[in-house]
């Protein structure tokens, strides 16, 4: 067998998850800076569900077949030029850029280094392969809001990946955190600590109060996910 190819999940044309496939690309080679990285596990975001269902074609085009796949976790197998950052061996998570587009859903895939950090001892490669994406809300309330314990937080779209991470580090950050969500979804967000959850199609905003600092992790609408 070629070991310059690998396998990779696919999609030839938009649509469900019916259009996902398992084909044969060409394995990647570290650049200057980057590493390569065998993939032990990846997560499903729902901006990725938008882009296969060509709702971001504007993006994506119409160029086939594409990938999918943003955040991982794995093994550093090789380094490129300059990245002494890490060893082979180590075990990593991080997110692919924008300029690379999806495709962590592949047996390896090649990252800068400065996009990746090492895996906290003891957590679970597969557990860990949830977080990378969601440490947007790390950004958000510590490195720009400043969130600092007694303020009043709002969350919207609560439910989903950024949006649950958010309700924790708040409740962890001390804020007195509310909660936006999808009915079904309420249970799911107090339970994660939220002081206050509330369906988002039935509260006025006249009904919430004034907030220190709001996230919305939802947008215009709840994505397609229906994770909000």
């Amino acid at each position: 067998m070629n070991d310059r190819m690998m396998k990779a999940v696919l999609y030839d044309r938009y649509g469900g998850p019916d259009v996902l496939c398992v084909g044969r690309v060409p394995r990647p080679e570290p650049a200057p800076g980057e590493v390569l990285v065998k993939v032990r596990a990846f997560s499903v975001n729902s901006g990725e569900l938008a882009a296969r269902a060509g709702r971001l074609r504007l993006f994506t085009g119409r160029k086939f077949p594409q990938r999918v796949g943003l955040d991982f976790t794995g093994e550093v197998t090789a380094l490129g030029a300059g990245a002494t950052r890490f060893a082979v061996g180590d075990r990593i998570w991080g997110v692919l850029g924008r300029t690379s587009g999806f495709g962590s859903a592949a047996e390896y895939v090649t990252v800068p280094a400065e996009r990746v950090g090492r895996v906290p001892d003891g957590l679970d490669l597969v557990d860990a392969a949830a977080l990378p994406v969601a440490t947007t809300a790390v950004t958000a309330l510590r490195d720009k809001a400043g969130l600092r314990p007694g303020e009043r937080l709002l969350v919207r779209g609560a439910a989903g990946g950024v949006g649950n991470a958010a309700v924790q580090l708040g409740r962890a950050y001390g804020a007195e955190v509310t909660a936006l969500a999808r009915a079904a979804n309420v249970d799911f967000v107090r339970g994660l600590g939220a002081h206050r959850a509330l369906d988002h199609r039935t509260v006025r905003p006249a009904d919430l109060g004034r907030f220190d600092v709001v996230l919305d992790a939802a947008g215009p609408t709840c994505g397609p996910s229906g994770a909000c």
